[in-house]
């Protein structure tokens, strides 16, 4: 996969003795949480966990949900009365498709302080993925031009179009998205797959290589590019992906399966290596 650059960051000091934790601060933790810095970060918030400071608990909870500990996040933000805890404990909610908490979570992360529009529509995202498509798109639609002005605003109405079936729609919805926040994972994601359904690997291989640019890294995205690097015959990449996903969800058994094939195909072309060197 390609290389990225990091800033330095004191991850220990950052969870531990910041005077603020807010969107930033993660932003730039997350930055920084790449290659070498990994480690750094996981030993950081290994030890903001075991921490009796409430609010060092909070900063270890939204540190977990960047690892995939979600279950973890989850219990740690539990009771959280900050807003931004709130937030990530529904984004973890959400990502176990506990969808109805998830939705209650994010209408007390508003209430508790985080960024209304921002909560709002990820409620709507929620109700959506429920089945209740009309009243995702009132929701989003209640958010007006400040919800406008964000990336999940026309990832969400993207989303909607989607599973109404209208794909073009949802593309240009998905599109503006990534152009307005080039990060945003799942408009990415959602990109990357209509690419890779219609043939197009090498775009679709980029996009899901920016999916996984910084945590959290999604699971379907790092199969989904297993499988493009496989089909490519990069046999490393895709080694590297199946093993993150089993690093994250040890009885994946997609992984496991995939896994093999690659150590399969890698002693085939070793033994046909082989046979011609004698």
């Amino acid at each position: 996969m390609s290389a990225a650059t990091s800033e330095s960051v004191n991850f220990s000091e950052l969870m531990e003795s910041s005077p603020s934790f807010g969107q930033d601060e993660i932003r730039r933790m997350l930055g920084a949480a790449i290659g070498a810095g990994a480690v750094e970060f996981r030993r950081a918030v290994e030890q903001a966990a075991v921490s009796g400071n409430p609010t060092i608990k909070v900063r270890a909870g939204i540190g977990q949900y960047f690892l995939g500990q979600h279950q973890r996040a989850i219990d740690a933000l539990a009771g959280c009365e900050e807003g931004i805890g709130r937030f990530y404990r529904a984004l973890a909610l959400s990502t176990l498709r506990r969808h109805e908490e998830a939705a209650e979570e994010f209408r007390a992360a508003a209430k508790a302080g985080f960024n209304a529009a921002e909560c709002k529509l990820r409620e709507a995202g929620e109700v959506r993925m429920s089945g209740d498509l009309d009243k995702a798109e009132q929701l989003i639609r209640s958010t007006g031009s400040e919800g406008a002005r964000l990336a999940e605003y026309s990832y969400q109405m993207g989303a909607v179009l989607f599973d109404r079936g209208d794909t073009f729609g949802a593309i240009e919805y998905f599109e503006r998205a990534v152009d307005m926040d080039p990060h945003h994972v799942r408009a990415l994601f959602a990109l990357a797959l209509e690419n890779s359904l219609h043939g197009n690997d090498d775009e679709a291989i980029k996009l899901y290589e920016r999916c996984l640019s910084k945590p959290p890294y999604y699971i379907g995205a790092l199969l989904n590019l297993g499988l493009l690097y496989e089909d490519s015959e990069n046999y490393a990449c895709a080694q590297y992906c199946f093993e993150k996903v089993l690093q994250h969800d040890p009885g994946n058994e997609r992984a496991r399966l995939y896994l093999k094939d690659i150590e399969a195909t890698s002693n085939m072309y070793y033994d046909e290596e082989t046979l011609k060197a004698q």
